[in-house]
């Protein structure tokens, strides 16, 4: 596994939080990072999201008046 260099102050701000959380200081910055990587992934899935709704044939409010529509008639079969 590849190894990084983290700066000296970044270092013991990890160090003292994971003191307060009573874990290493590793898996405090692993947790970290899987967070940031799920955070970056679910930013790029709004981002497409939201481009694909500009795209979309219909504006947004007529869109929910169409779903609400099908489900009001869905309950009443």
């Amino acid at each position: 596994m590849p190894e990084i260099v983290i700066g000296k102050r970044l270092w013991q701000n990890l160090l003292a939080a994971a003191r307060k959380r009573r874990q290493r200081a590793e898996v405090l910055a692993e947790t970290a990072l899987e967070e940031f990587l799920q955070r970056v992934a679910d930013e790029d899935l709004l981002e497409r999201s939201e481009r694909s709704a500009r795209r979309a044939r219909f504006p947004i409010g007529e869109s929910e008046a169409v779903v609400r529509k099908w489900r009001h008639n869905r309950k009443g079969i």
